[in-house]
């Protein structure tokens, strides 16, 4: 098997990246030469055995034209050698049957049987027709002059003309099992190597489809996926969750640029699998700023108790990453976190870069709740309140004044950390 690899490397054009159907044809039209390259040495042996010269000379003949082909390859295409081997065949088997007794005494009779499978295998359809319609005329013609009483030379030893025989069917069976063998196999290869890319080409759409989702709520990918786009939305009722660092810049001027990356990240990291556990959709972040929301898109079925859950959790993750940061000595983060529940438009836009995302004043609000806020807390709207009062302990905080807005009801979600 190394040295047909070997002998393909050699000799294979180059070919187009991906097109292994060309792939398995020249490899085949190779394989297929070096074995009636090596069959027509051995009938070369025969035929000087038995004193058939004619035969010797086209066995020489073949020997070199065959080994000519792995050549001309590399200069002509495999379509127009397929051709000419076809023809070939043709010529070289009538000239054999005719020095060896006629069509239907000649022992090499059955090989013009190869010049259309061959013609089919390296051409085209209408090439490999071309082909059987030359082969019928040939064995007409024959049957015509054979009718007309002439004699066909008989140019070797008769003695040997049984032994001819069964040697010449023994190696066309060969040859056409070792053709069909190496069909079979480059067909495999070729079949293998298309599920290999098949499952790559999976892989990597698996992939992107997992990019797409870390980006956009799955019901917008399906959208973008079957329309290339998606239309904006009136959502009755979200909640809208923003969090907040309050001393971002302090702790910033005392980090390198990538300790700042890391430990933001670190935090939103936490935030990403606390929003994913409550089944809320994390709408962006803004620098320092976290925001995430229950009821978008439609499919999302969160409530806003859900929200609430999620804000808890994620103050307590905030408490215990600014326990392990003051026990290191090191700069630490505190979240405000402002709930608010409203309408809002949700869409995507963008011509590049999409981005999937909310308007309208609940959002506005939200901001203005969470910037109302204080380190470790959760602000929530008066709204909000009235929907969750009888499942989560509040403190009531009075009106607060919120930037241009009128002041607001809000209240703190106790908790314990």
């Amino acid at each position: 098997m190394k040295i047909i690899n070997r002998f393909y490397n050699r000799f294979l054009p180059p070919l187009p990246e991906g097109d292994y159907e060309m792939l398995r044809k020249h490899k085949f039209f190779l394989i297929t030469c070096l074995f009636t390259g090596v069959f027509a040495f051995a009938y070369g042996v025969l035929s000087y055995l038995i004193e058939f010269k004619v035969g010797l000379n086209l066995m020489i003949l073949s020997v070199l034209f065959f080994g000519a082909q792995p050549f001309l390859l590399q200069k002509i295409p495999l379509k127009y050698l397929g051709v000419l081997v076809s023809l070939y065949i043709v010529w070289l088997n009538g000239m054999l049957v005719f020095y060896s007794g006629g069509l239907f005494v000649s022992p090499v009779s059955p090989w013009i049987t190869l010049s259309a499978p061959i013609a089919l295998l390296f051409t085209n359809y209408k090439t490999a027709i071309s082909l059987v319609i030359l082969g019928i005329f040939y064995v007409l013609a024959f049957s015509w002059v054979i009718n007309s009483e002439f004699e066909f030379p008989f140019t070797y030893l008769e003695q040997y003309h049984l032994l001819f025989l069964a040697l010449s069917f023994s190696g066309l069976v060969a040859i056409f099992f070792l053709v069909t063998n190496t069909f079979e196999v480059t067909k495999n290869e070729a079949l293998n190597s298309l599920m290999l890319k098949q499952k790559e080409l999976e892989a990597e759409q698996a992939h992107s489809e997992s990019l797409l989702l870390n980006i956009f709520p799955e019901e917008v990918v399906k959208e973008l996926k079957s329309t290339g786009k998606s239309e904006a939305k009136l959502h009755p009722e979200v909640t809208v969750l923003f969090a907040d660092v309050k001393n971002f810049t302090a702790a910033a001027e005392k980090l390198g640029p990538s300790e700042l990356v890391e430990l933001i990240d670190r935090y939103f990291r936490s935030f990403d699998s606390v929003i994913h556990d409550f089944k809320l959709e994390k709408i962006k972040t803004i620098g320092d700023a976290y925001m995430a929301a229950s009821g978008v898109p439609d499919s999302n079925k969160a409530t806003v108790g859900d929200v609430l859950k999620a804000a808890i959790e994620m103050q307590k993750i905030n408490n215990s990453l600014k326990q392990i940061q003051i026990d290191n000595i090191k700069p630490f983060f505190d979240f405000r976190i402002g709930i608010h529940t409203g309408p809002v438009v949700a869409g995507v836009v963008g011509k590049k870069k999409f981005v999937y995302d909310i308007w309208g004043d609940t959002v506005n609000i939200a901001a203005r709740i969470e910037q109302a806020g204080e380190p470790g807390k959760i602000n929530i709207s008066e709204f909000t309140y009235l929907q969750i009062k009888d499942d989560f302990n509040c403190s009531a905080r009075g009106k607060i004044e919120a930037k241009n807005k009128k002041d607001m009801e809000m209240y703190f979600v106790d908790y314990e950390n």
